[in-house]
């Protein structure tokens, strides 16, 4: 294998010096056994909610059709696509509604792509870069209790691990075909000689979708490759992947005008909505056994660039031009980190690492007419922000059944924005923010274990938020909006938990948790910006159940409850799920059947003003068979057919100018798609 460039090499021994005898945590997997269906991380799980899903069930699991329906495994998640695939999803995990990532962190092969003042929203994630079939693992840590954690994971962190299990390993091309006119067609190469982490794979898709203005389009290259293994120089890996996309924005419907027959139930008020979505990603990781401590270092950088037209509410703020909104987001990133562990001791061992990341970020949003033109400009600001944090913990092992981590990380954002509108207008802002993390277990019983964990997770403002972050509507009959001052919101998360767990015949957990944050987070569709309100806590519950009556037969329930609440007032927090449901089957048989079942149950959601949202259920089915190198299979979407939303909200809107104008708020909905169904076929090359 060609090793890389002497002066690359020299940059990476040079660091690894400078960091001292210290070391990264090279994670010691077990291998997995050929139908387990759920893959076991580390040896004793860290927190009681920790969930990790493992190749079978990824590749078994009903409505795959991209990376952002992986989340879905996750116990506890809800996502809404209030777009087309492709837009970046609504995400909800214990009881925040999460927008389109800003309090759930997600990495992508240790990179973190929510991304820091986004126009479209604080921490948006768009997950269409990655390619389901080189997911590995997902893992996700709920609450914000490990050093590592960082923005954004008040509710807590999801990991995609790329690369290729060697079951499934060589060269295959695929042909999926739906009833929405889908097409997608995707090749992946995983060299069998090579290691688990090096693939090479493309895909390329289109969608009508299952009703007016939900059409898609995405091409997207992903690659891994390891350019180094020796013991004495350490593991060298490079991941890239270029992406674009197009996608429709239906936009959502009031549900009078439903009612009444005015608009149908998956209907739109106008089909000149939706966006463009590109990006350029890249990460470099160096991991180096130093015998005394272990040492990962990770380059990484991004090139982004999102452009979207949408509209919410009709002619309520401009009665001759409209309300559509024109936003262009032009991002740029560059980041290292390190990790770096040693034992102190017999029974110790250092924890340390610190990262940083700089943007450099364009953004401008504009009020345009029906031919696009510009009406009135928003805002146009240029901004460059850094985010850096150190952080140092320790790990303690007295004893084999205990087992304590406790540490602090020092987080540092940095903004200097730039008003182009106004170019006299600038403002620059230095905020920090210290976070204790503290989690114990211990093993009560060799399948027993009791675990505690508390930590401070946080969130940082958008740079718009640093000149003001005020946006006003042209009638002064509604209400005044601002954005909420510059700082760093925190939270504070504590978690007690159990879990019983026997690899061959059932895992079992229960999580207890509570969150408090200091200053509340909701988005408005009227004035198209993050409203800051008062105090919230969530208490809840997380319980898994997973049994294995074969080792290719697994059968799951996740149930999730959470109140989550106004402080002063004791009023719900809107669109917060205090209930959810999962059941699911996975069967891997040795015969080549596989098949997945999940059976989804979301209670009711209060939305803003005293609304309140409809509970529904969905069943999803997916049958497979393969026979050596031909792989068939079958994916059914809401098999009942279900009328279901997807969406539901409560803000107000005038669409018909013959209508007298009112600012009362009124119900919106998305219609969730009705049953439909993707036929597939794999051929190993």
């Amino acid at each position: 294998m060609r090793r890389p460039s002497e002066p690359l090499l020299r940059a990476f021994a040079l660091l690894a010096v400078l960091a001292a005898p210290a070391g990264a945590a090279a994670h010691d997997v077990p291998k997995d056994r050929r139908y387990a269906t759920v893959v076991v991380s580390d040896r004793s799980p860290r927190t009681a909610s920790r969930r990790t899903i493992g190749p079978a069930e990824l590749a078994t699991s009903p409505r795959r059709r991209s990376a952002d329906d992986l989340l879905r495994l996750v116990p506890g998640v809800l996502l809404i696509q209030h777009g087309a695939e492709g837009k970046g999803q609504q995400m909800f995990m214990r009881g925040f509604d999460a927008a389109h990532g800003a309090d759930i962190e997600v990495k992508v092969a240790g990179v973190a792509v929510n991304e820091l003042s986004n126009i479209h929203g604080q921490g948006y994630v768009d997950l269409g870069f990655v390619i389901p079939e080189v997911v590995r693992r997902v893992t996700a840590n709920k609450g914000p209790f490990l050093l590592d954690q960082g923005n954004f994971a008040n509710a807590g962190t999801i990991r995609f691990d790329l690369g290729v299990e060697p079951d499934a390993r060589g060269s295959r091309v695929g042909y999926e075909f739906g009833s929405t006119l889908r097409h997608r067609g995707v090749f992946v190469h995983a060299p069998k000689n090579m290691a688990k982490e090096t693939f090479f794979a493309v895909e390329a898709m289109t969608d009508r979708g299952f009703a007016a203005a939900r059409a898609a389009q995405r091409a997207t290259f992903l690659g891994q490759i390891r350019l180094l293994d020796s013991k004495t120089a350490g593991a060298l890996d490079l991941t890239a992947g270029v992406y674009a996309a197009k996608f429709d924005a239906p936009g959502a419907v009031r549900a009078d005008d439903v009612a009444a027959g005015r608009v149908d139930f998956a209907g739109v008020y106008r089909d000149d909505g939706g966006g463009r979505s590109h990006r350029l990603f890249t990460a470099l990781r160096h991991q180096l056994d130093l015998g005394v401590g272990k040492l990962e270092q990770r380059l990484h950088g991004q090139l982004r660039a999102l452009d979207l037209v949408e509209d919410f509410t009709g002619y309520l703020l401009d009665p001759v031009a409209g309300d559509r909104r024109n936003q262009r987001h032009r991002f740029a990133s560059l980041g290292y980190q390190l990790d770096y562990r040693r034992p102190l001791h017999r029974t110790v061992e250092l924890l340390a690492g610190g990262a940083w990341q700089g943007d450099l970020v364009r953004q401008h949003d504009v009020r345009v007419d029906v031919r696009h033109h510009v009406v009135r400009r928003s805002w146009d600001l240029g901004a460059g922000q850094h985010q850096a944090h150190a952080r140092a913990g320790v790990r303690w092992r007295p004893v084999d059944r205990f087992v304590l981590e406790a540490g602090a990380r020092l987080d540092l954002v940095a903004y200097a924005v730039r008003d182009r509108i106004d170019p006299g207008r600038r403002a620059r802002k230095l905020l920090a923010l210290p976070s204790p993390r503290i989690n114990a277990s211990v093993r009560l019983a060799p399948f027993a274990t009791l675990f505690f964990a508390y930590g401070r997770g946080l969130r940082a403002p958008e740079a718009r938020a640093v000149l003001g972050g005020t946006a006003v509507p042209e009638d002064t009959s509604l209400d005044r909006y601002r954005g909420g001052p510059a700082r760093i919101v925190a939270s504070d998360s504590v978690e007690v938990g159990t879990r019983f767990q026997h690899r061959e015949l059932v895992s079992a957990g229960l999580a207890l948790f509570g969150t408090w944050i200091d200053r509340e987070l909701v988005f408005d569709h009227v004035s198209a910006v993050n409203i800051e309100l008062n105090r919230t806590r969530r208490l809840g519950v997380d319980v898994d159940l997973v049994v294995w009556p074969r080792r290719w037969l697994q059968l799951r329930q996740d149930l999730s409850l959470v109140q989550a609440r106004f402080v002063d007032s004791g009023a719900p927090v809107p669109l917060a799920p205090p209930f959810m449901s999962a059941t699911g089957l996975t069967v891997v048989h040795p015969s080549g059947f596989r098949a997945g079942a999940r059976f989804l149950v979301v209670g009711s959601r209060a939305l803003p003003h005293g609304a309140r949202t409809s509970a529904y259920a969905l069943l999803d089915l997916s049958l497979g068979y393969r026979v050596g190198p031909l792989q068939l299979d079958l994916q059914i979407d809401n098999v009942t057919n279900a009328q279901w939303k997807e969406g539901e909200y409560h803000f107000a809107s005038w669409w018909d100018r013959s209508e007298p104008r009112s600012t009362i708020p009124a119900l919106h909905l998305l219609a969730g798609p009705p049953l439909t169904a993707r036929i597939g076929a794999t051929l190993w090359l």
